[in-house]
């Protein structure tokens, strides 16, 4: 691909910062080892994306390393990703990539306003160890897949508690709603021994019985009952 290509993400990243954290997830274009050689000081690189983009160099230099520190270097990136490569990348291709690195890294290449970025080395060298020979790079690989494996697990069971709680508290409304409705039998037998032609205090236990327990709907109508008695007595 171009160097107008390569650049064209950074550049869109440089000036939209709000995209950066989509990306510390996504693929990686497969042109990345163009904006290491940039962000290595290659003169020709440079000097061509410049070209090709209508940037400065300057801008280029720039779009190059902010790439570099924020999706290779982001936090939680795998040692292939902080190596500007994938789990298909060659060997040769990591060690390419890492010398790159490097030497972007070295203090002949800070600029103003750059900021001391040797607190990246230990991250670049680090994942070199871990991908350097075939034995490391299989030991690491196995390792990855135990993550992504344990990962996939905590969040099925996360999923899980999710939907019992949910179905436990659905039906903890069920049975509430349950013991709140009257009984249909209780209610008839009620207004045949009361009546319900007239306004009566029995009525208000019809009300109080749509919003209480069936329990506390039988002492309602046993007071009222016995002080309707009462009443009637005297």
């Amino acid at each position: 691909m171009g160097k107008d290509t390569a650049l064209k993400l950074p550049i869109d990243l440089l000036q939209v910062a709000s995209r950066v954290r989509p990306m510390c997830s996504a693929t990686l274009p497969r042109d990345v080892v163009t904006l290491l050689e940039i962000a290595a000081g290659d003169a020709q690189a440079t000097r061509q994306a410049s070209q090709a983009s209508g940037r400065t160099p300057e801008v280029v230099r720039n779009a190059a390393a902010f790439f570099i520190e924020q999706i290779l270097l982001a936090p939680g990136a795998d040692s292939y990703r902080v190596l500007g490569g994938t789990a298909h990348t060659s060997s040769s291709d990591l060690r390419r990539n890492m010398a790159l690195l490097l030497r972007w890294l070295h203090p002949d290449m800070e600029r103003k306003g750059t900021g001391d970025r040797s607190v990246f080395a230990s991250r670049i060298t680090l994942a070199w160890e871990d991908l350097k020979t075939a034995e490391r790079r299989a030991a690491y690989d196995t390792q990855q897949q135990g993550r992504a494996k344990s990962s996939l697990a905590r969040s099925k069971s996360a999923m899980g508690r999710r939907t019992s709680s949910t179905k436990m508290r659905d039906g903890q409304y069920a049975r509430h709603a349950y013991r709140t409705r009257p009984p249909a039998g209780l209610w008839r037998t009620l207004l045949m021994l009361f009546g319900g032609a007239r306004r009566g205090p029995w009525q208000d236990v019809a009300v109080l019985a749509s919003q209480r327990s069936s329990i506390v709907f039988l002492r309602a109508a046993v007071v009222v009952g016995l002080g309707a008695a009462l009443a009637w007595q005297c």
